[in-house]
């Protein structure tokens, strides 16, 4: 009998335990890595329709003026097409995962578990980087939990004066031969994104209408032609003499983002005194949309855009995190509300922050949903930048990435502590440096840092980074060759992951032999193409077209072996060779670095889709 009560009290603590379990594994996620299981809810059981756009605005995935589109959109009435999620959830983004990684996207280190308090950030540009997002898309489609945006082809119309000085708030809209396709302004760039991946697959060619202070211009784009065109108006920029400058911030409140709204309301004093004290002087305006989720004490609460920096901070200071029961939130009426509930100037410039740590509710049936967001943040010349923080699964990077990458925007991501880019350890004997090495390690450091960018625009002198570039140094325990083919190698991976259009496997290559700027560097430019030629034998992309076939084509052109530097040149080269792209690269000497500037060249059109610099200590030349 005793031992009888015993087993009974043995399996009344085991049933306790198990329970006690599976309560913790509901709840809402206190660690900032945790309950990534629960986003992997029940797809609907049929997408959410998608709201016809207002008049005046983009259609948004097809709507009363929307042709056939492809496949992936010919259900246009019924919304966007929801892809399952049928693969394991990451414990790490993505993004993240790849930061480690030297040629990766050249992002910041994995987001491991937190080692030191306080936020820090990284980001990826994902137009920059536009093949690698692609890849990152396709890769990723069946595990993250989203909506189809069909973006593989992209053309960028770049609106310029007659000074050649970017041209914002263009308005812009594009035409097929029969009815508009889609609509929207230029960015303080004077970029203006358009997708022929779609629309109807059939359609080749697209005419595109420029409008700017009461002038119009007229432009075909050819939708196998470049993926870059310029738009020249015959008039000067008109750029206010105040810039209207609007912020929003779109914040997840529920209860694991108390850090991240405890920084905001830290900084948002310095954010402001950066930004005012510009020459430029804008005329800033902050706003907030609050989101939660359903069932909590707010699903969104707008905060309208006020130029009060004190009545803003006063509305800031009230923000607790609290709620949230599921992973994902309501982030969709959250981005509504963004759109169609503030009050956007006209004529300056429109940032969002977009800052969360978990997915969006995708399974309420919502007829507006993020995808119409992008769609009417283009047509209003808004960028959202979308912030990924803490234990956000791989379905929340997918969705973020795709909103900051439609809308021209970055995507970024917050750590804890974590060292970023050539911090400690070893020194490497090839290393990345993203610009002058530009680093930011807080939330307001970035946000400074991409909104002084966007004004720089409408100056007379652009912000810039300086050169981005690899560099290789001589290591006394690292043989010369094996450093040099790390170099290559990285630098082969760049530039497929920046190649403005998506590359196939298996596309057809070849390397024009390196041309030296004297002929002191003619040795160490057959030398350096020959490090290059190995290293692109061992790339899983291309296919290599042989030298020995590409050297009967340079001696049929009397171009030899000394070097093609012009671009229409190694392009005709090309098409003789039968390869679909081609590398060439020109050879300069410093006082302590050869430098190489590659260009990875389109042969069908003979347009440069990405460039690199390499920097290499003269100890690893001949």
């Amino acid at each position: 009998m005793h031992l009888k009560n015993i087993a009974l009290i043995v399996i009344a603590l085991i049933v306790m335990i198990v329970m006690g379990c599976a309560g913790m594994d509901t709840a809402r996620k206190t660690e900032k890595d945790g309950a990534a299981a629960d986003a992997v809810s029940a797809s609907p059981s049929s997408p959410p329709p998608v709201k016809p756009s207002e008049p005046g605005r983009e259609v948004a995935l097809g709507a009363e003026e929307s042709i056939s589109k492809s496949d992936a959109m010919k259900t246009a009435d019924k919304g966007p097409i929801m892809k399952e999620f049928d693969g394991p959830v990451k414990k790490r983004t993505e993004a993240a995962a790849k930061a480690s990684a030297p040629s990766g996207p050249r992002l910041s280190r994995p987001a491991a578990p937190p080692s030191a308090s306080g936020l820090k950030a990284g980001f990826a540009d994902d137009n920059k980087q536009f093949n690698y997002f692609v890849s990152f898309l396709q890769k990723y489609a069946k595990q993250a939990r989203h909506y189809a945006i069909p973006i593989e082809e992209r053309i960028m119309l770049k609106v310029r004066d007659k000074d050649d000085k970017t041209v914002s708030n263009a308005e812009i809209v594009v035409y097929d031969d029969r009815q508009r396709l889609c609509a929207g302004k230029s960015y303080a760039d004077g970029t203006f994104l358009f997708f022929p991946s779609e629309y109807d697959k059939s359609l080749s060619r697209y005419r595109a209408v420029i409008t700017y202070q009461q002038a119009q211009q007229e432009i075909f784009i050819d939708r196998q032609g470049p993926r870059e065109l310029a738009v020249r108006l015959g008039r000067t920029r008109y750029v206010p003499e105040h810039t209207p400058l609007d912020i929003l911030f779109i914040m997840d409140t529920t209860g694991s983002m108390g850090e991240e709204i405890s920084r905001l309301k830290n900084t948002i004093e310095i954010i402001n005194l950066n930004l005012a004290s510009l020459s430029s002087k804008p005329k800033i305006r902050f706003g907030m949309v609050l989101y939660k989720d359903r069932g909590d004490e707010y699903v969104t609460r707008v905060i309208p855009l006020t130029g009060d920096l004190d009545k803003f901070r006063g509305e800031l200071n009230q923000v607790t995190a609290a709620g949230g029961g599921d992973t994902p939130e309501d982030l969709q009426s959250a981005l509504q509300d963004g759109i169609e509930k503030i009050n956007w100037n006209k004529d300056g410039i429109r940032l969002c922050y977009l800052i969360t740590d978990a997915t969006a509710h995708l399974d309420y049936g919502q007829k507006y949903t993020y995808v119409n967001a992008v769609h009417d943040a283009r047509s209003m010349g808004i960028k959202m930048f979308t912030i990924g923080t803490g234990g956000l699964d791989i379905s929340g990077e997918y969705i973020l990435r795709q909103v900051s990458q439609y809308t021209y925007a970055k995507y970024i991501f917050l750590t804890y502590g974590e060292r970023g880019e050539a911090e400690g350890g070893k020194e490497g004997s090839v290393s990345h440096h993203t610009g002058a090495n530009f680093q930011t390690d807080k939330l307001e450091s970035i946000i400074i840092r991409f909104t002084k960018e966007e004004l720089s625009y409408l100056s007379d002198r652009p912000l810039t980074d300086g050169d981005a570039y690899f560099q290789a140094i001589s290591r006394d325990d690292e043989r010369k060759d094996d450093t040099l083919q790390k170099l290559f190698e990285q630098a082969v991976s760049q530039l497929i992951d920046y190649s403005s259009i998506q590359i196939e496997k298996g596309t057809a290559a070849s390397l024009i032999p390196f041309s030296p700027e004297k002929p002191a560097t003619t040795s160490n430019a057959e030398y350096f193409t020959a490090q290059m030629s190995f290293s692109l034998g061992k790339n899983k992309i291309f296919r290599i077209v042989e030298r020995k076939d590409m050297q009967k084509i340079l001696d049929e052109l009397k171009l030899q072996g000394t070097g093609i530097v012009d671009d229409k040149s190694a392009a005709a080269a090309g098409k003789l060779m039968g390869a679909r792209m081609i590398i060439t690269g020109k050879i300069y000497l410093s006082q302590d670095n050869y430098e190489i500037f590659l260009k990875l060249l389109r042969v069908e059109t003979g347009e440069v889709l990405a460039v690199n610099k390499l920097k290499i200590d003269r100890k690893l030349g001949l």
